[in-house]
Order: C-alpha cells, then structure tokens, then sequence
C-alpha cells in the first residue's frame, strides 16, 4: 500500500516559488483527515515542493493528540485508558498512514528472502505476522509513552507530543531525499523528490521544534536525547534498507516517522525522572 497520490509534476525546488500557504494546506491534507479549505482554488504545488512544511503538519498532529490525551485524562479515565483513547484518535486523524508502512516494511523485511521477494511483499496491501506483530508493539509503546507523560504539566505534553511529530516528519523528507528509491517504478516518483533547499527547511524547522520542546518542558538535555535519538534511528533503518531493498520506498519512509517518533517521545520519558 503506498502513501503518496500520484502527481504529474516534478516538484523540483523552485518550480512553482515559495508558497507557504497553499504548501501548508497540502502538508496538512497529506498527513491528516481533517478538512481542508480552498486547497483546490489556490491551485496546489507539487508535493515534493510542500514537504517543506511536512513539520509543521505534523505538529499540528501531535498537538491534536496531545489535547485529546489531555482531554482524556481530565474525563477521569485511568492513565493507561486515556493515553489508548489518545492512541486511537491519532490513528483516525491520520488515518494510520505511516502505521501501514511500518507494518508492510516489516513483513517484506521478515517475509522476504531475497531483494525482490522483499520489495513484492511490501506492495502487497495484506497484512503477515510480521507486520502485525510491529503494529502491535509500536502501539503498545505509544500507549505506555503517553501514560508516563501524562507526569507532565498538560502544556508541556501536548508542546513534547507536537515536537516529536514535527521532526518524525522532517525526517521522512531527508529520507526521501538523501536515499535512493528502492524500484524505479516507485510511486514517489510520480510527483518527485523533495530537493536540498526543502529538505534543509524542513530539517531545521522540525528539529528546532523537537529540540526547543525537550529543552523548555523538560531539560535542556532532553531534546538534544531526542534529536540523536530520532537519527540514530532513522540512520540505522536507512542503513538496513539499503543492505536488504537498495534503497527506500513509502513504506520504509512511514516506519521512519513511526519508529523516530517513538524513539524521540522515549528519551522524553526517560528525561523525566
């Protein structure tokens, strides 16, 4: 199942000029399911060109996640409860995009014995043991994460949880920029590569905000933990695709916004105490 809609343009830097509002508008419809308003009269820019603003819709994510965890909790429900009701509303509003890459690159990399076997089962939308098994450990550390961080004010939770969300984001931009796809024939490419100029925004835009988040609600160690944190984990999974595909492809970029994400929301847990 891949992510991305087909697009006959390009998306080079540039090709349509900086437009932050329709670019906005078109990074919010790609990332979530809320309704988003005169995105056809603006005349939308391809989507490699509005992946510059990929952080700030997922800030946006995290932030509406973060009010329903709060809202949750303020329901009196138990923590654990609170932080699954968070979990499932997320999931809605994002329509479990980059839930679905994580599970397919699981069973292409568990199922698969060769490169080709691998990158065959990734394009098949059924779901193995593999990918059920990733979905279901990557939900169950999600609901743990955000029952520990319910310890914290509720602004502090909700600026943490929009951070992590901002640079997961950022960092599928490098990703699909800095690594070769996997099959020529990849759906990415319908719509092209986000350039160096879009990648560098959004990488400074989403790591300012994880950075700055960790540092004022925590510590000033903290998000600095969770920015290595978040690439260390994005390198390693780009290193393991390279050995196992030759490359990305949708799914490995949805497993490196879910997988950084969790790992950039752990070292804020771990900073806690």
């Amino acid at each position: 199942m891949t992510m991305f809609g087909n697009d006959d343009r390009t998306g080079d830097d540039g090709q349509s000029g900086f437009r932050p509002v329709a670019e906005l508008l078109l990074a919010l419809r790609f990332h979530t399911r809320l309704p988003i308003p005169f995105l056809r009269t603006l005349d939308p820019p391809p989507l490699a060109q509005a992946m510059r603003f990929f952080p700030v819709a997922g800030a946006v994510v995290g932030a509406l996640i973060g009010a329903m965890l709060i809202a949750a909790a303020l329901l009196n429900l138990p923590p654990a409860l609170a932080a699954i009701v968070a979990v499932a509303g997320g999931m809605f509003l994002t329509g479990a995009r980059h839930e679905d890459g994580l599970a397919d690159m699981a069973d292409g990399f568990g199922g698969g014995e060769t490169r080709e076997q691998r990158l065959d089962i990734m394009a098949d939308s059924r779901l193995g043991t593999y990918g059920t098994s990733a979905l279901a450990l990557s939900l169950m550390a999600r609901v743990v994460i955000l029952e520990n961080l319910l310890a914290l004010r509720p602004l502090a939770v909700i600026v943490l949880l929009a951070g992590a969300a901002a640079f997961s984001r950022a960092l599928m931009v490098d990703l699909l920029w800095a690594t070769r796809p996997a099959r020529l024939e990849s759906t990415m490419l319908d719509h092209g590569r986000p350039g160096r100029a879009v990648t560098l925004f959004a990488l400074f835009t989403g790591g300012a905000m994880v950075t700055a988040a960790g540092a004022i609600m925590i510590a000033p160690e903290a998000g600095m933990l969770a920015l290595v944190a978040a690439l260390a984990t994005t390198a390693g999974l780009r290193a393991l695709s390279m050995r196992l595909i030759g490359g990305q492809n949708d799914n490995v970029a949805g497993a490196a916004q879910v997988l950084s994400e969790v790992a950039m929301l752990t070292a804020f847990v771990a900073s806690i105490g």
